[in-house]
Order: C-alpha cells, then structure tokens, then sequence
C-alpha cells in the first residue's frame, strides 16, 4: 500500500485526499551545507524534470517557432544547473539528468537494428507521463551510436565518477511489441546481449555506474497472473547475461512495485547494489543478510511534496538495523521527472543531507 512506509514515521499526519504533510518541511534544506564533506552513499539516476525553461522552448520548437540550436542551449543549461546542485550537495556520483531523453526507452530503441519507435503512446505505469511503444521487428542488434545520446560526458566534471540509468531488459520487453521472436527467453537474450554491448560502449567513453531499472519485475497490474518462476529465472538470467564480464559498478533497481518475494533472488545477481522502493516494500517485514549494497528508494519520484533530511535519516536509521552485513546508497524510488524542477531540486539536496545526518548517528 503506498505511504506505509511515511505513515510509520512520527510527526507526519495524511490529509484525506490522501497527499502526505510533513511538519517543518523546509527546516533542514534552508541550512548551509557544510564545506569539503562527500555524500557517496547518495545518488540520482534517470530522468531528472526539466525547467520552466526548456519546457517552453521544447513545445515552441514543436510548433516550429524555436530553432534546435535553441534547445540544445537550454539542454546545456540545464545539465550544468543539475551538475552544479549535486556538486554543491557533495554527491559522489553524477548523473547527466538525460534532458534530451524523449523518454526512459528511447535512446536504447534509437540504438538497435530491429526495433523501431513505432506510432504508439502508451502510459509510462501508473504516472501522467507517456512513452512510445517499442516495435520489435527484426533480429536485433547494437549499430554505431553517438555515446552523448545516453549522458553528456563533455559537461561532467572529470574527477566524479558518472552514471547512467537503463531500462533492464525484461523491462525493455514487457514495454515494447514483439512482432519477430516466438519465445519469451530468446527475445530477453537478444535484447541483454543488445544492453551488454551498449553498457560496454558507454564504460569506454569513461561512465563507472551502470543502473538497470526494473520495475516490471514487481509492478504487473497489466497482468493476470503474478511473475511466475519460469519468467523470474529468464529475467534473471538476461540481467546476469546483460552484466557478465562488465567491469564497473552494476545496480538493479526495482520501483513502484512490492520487492519482498524477489529480494532473495536480485540479491544472488553479479551486480553490487540492488534497489528497492521503501514506499511500496514494507521493510519492516525484511531480515537482509547480504554483502551487497541496498539502494533504497526513499525519497518519491510521484509525490509533488519534498521529504524532510531528518525523516530520511530516521527511515534509513530504522530500515538499516534489518540489514546484516551490507550498506545502504540513498536513492529516489524512480526517476524524479514526474516532479516539477523546483521540488525535485528540494528533494535532491534533501536526500544529500539526509545521508551526513545517517552518517553522524551511526
């Protein structure tokens, strides 16, 4: 049930609506931060929403009275503005926000032989926001693509580590329409060894962390049946094959879905951090034994109301003392680009402080 995990939290209360008010929401983010002190445990990923700005200029440009060039400018603008705030916040790891991403899939789809973007606009799960259908046409492969397409390297400092988020590829094809494969396990396999190559690529360009975002894995209102065992093993399977032989940082984030019943099984993949969505997992019911690290989705990429550095803190506090032998990365539940910029900007620098407070009551 959402909000489970904030309504366990003291000094919080629910309106009727539903949306949730937190008590001194702006205390903590008005503070100074404080000088010379890294936060690596905290880290964006996705989609990050774009300004006032670009979106003006973006739907001008779709009624041709804006130039490209123009957008570009302001794509720019706004990838620096982003740099810049996680610089301030003292994050570890950098995120390009993926301004210029149409959507989550595209940039993949954009890169393969054998899938185009087809004409359709589905809903992107349960959220206002659309993304065109994949059509699967043919065999698919990786052709020559342009590494800035997936992160603007030219305008990420050089001495942070840069990351970049994927859809996973069950993800990938439980989104799109297959029209050529006739079995579910040949169809993930192509598209792992598509992600493989593209992953590879992108290392070479110089990206340290890779986030493959499963959400299909546990959101499954589309369809009749839970994800059975057969289903599970070939996701898995195409995630261990996606990854296998990758040196750089891997995670597997889940979202907007339940993560109880498969946390077992992320946790036995080759990768070093697995995610979760505290806003739909009930972590009180876990008991981890893992030397992986959590990434816990604790702040909400759906609620327009900022989260307070302290309840963070207090939730990680809490969640932590069910993990046993590994460590927790601070992390939105999903991509923040359902947010409006201002908020998102809020819950980015919330999240940063939130892990110095973690760190001073450890």
């Amino acid at each position: 049930m959402r909000y489970s995990l904030r309504n366990r939290i003291l000094n919080e209360y629910v309106i009727p609506i539903g949306i949730l008010v937190q008590q001194n929401l702006y205390n903590w983010n008005n503070r100074r931060l404080r000088e010379e002190v890294m936060s690596p445990k905290a880290q964006l990923g996705g989609i990050y929403p774009r300004s006032e700005q670009l979106i003006e200029l973006t739907r001008s440009y779709d009624r041709a009275k804006t130039d490209l060039d123009t957008v570009k400018k302001q794509i720019e603008q706004d990838t620096l503005e982003l740099v810049k705030l996680q610089d301030d916040s003292g994050f570890e790891t950098f995120s390009d926000g993926a301004f210029a991403w149409q959507d989550q899939l595209r940039p993949i789809v954009e890169s393969l032989d054998g899938v185009t973007t087809g004409t359709r606009y589905d809903r992107w799960f349960d959220t206002n926001t659309f993304y065109k259908k994949p059509t699967i046409a043919g065999k698919i492969g990786v052709h020559a693509f342009e590494p800035k397409n997936f992160i603007r390297t030219d305008l990420l400092p050089r001495t942070k580590g840069w990351k970049v988020t994927l859809p996973g590829p069950y993800t990938f094809s439980e989104l799109s329409e297959n029209l050529h494969y006739t079995s579910q396990s040949d169809l993930l396999s192509e598209i792992a060894a598509a992600e493989h190559e593209i992953i590879k690529r992108l290392k070479d360009a110089g990206v340290s962390r890779f986030q493959l975002s499963e959400p299909c894995l546990v959101y499954r209102p589309y369809r009749e049946q839970a994800l059975g065992k057969a289903e599970l093993d070939n996701a898995l399977a195409a995630l261990r094959k996606t990854v296998e032989g990758i040196q750089a940082k891997l995670s597997v984030h889940t979202y907007f879905g339940d993560a109880t019943t498969i946390l077992p099984d992320l946790l036995k993949l080759p990768v070093d951090t697995i995610g979760i969505d505290l806003f739909e997992t009930d972590y009180s019911k876990l008991k981890i034994e893992t030397t992986k690290k959590l990434a816990l989705g604790i702040i909400d990429g759906r609620e327009s109301n900022a989260e307070n550095p302290e309840w963070i803190a207090e939730t990680t506090t809490r969640v932590s003392k069910h993990i046993v032998g590994g460590d927790v990365v601070l992390v939105p539940n999903s991509d923040l680009k359902f947010v409006p910029r201002k908020v998102a900007d809020v819950k980015a620098r919330a999240l940063a402080d939130a892990t110095r407070l973690f760190e001073e009551r450890r």
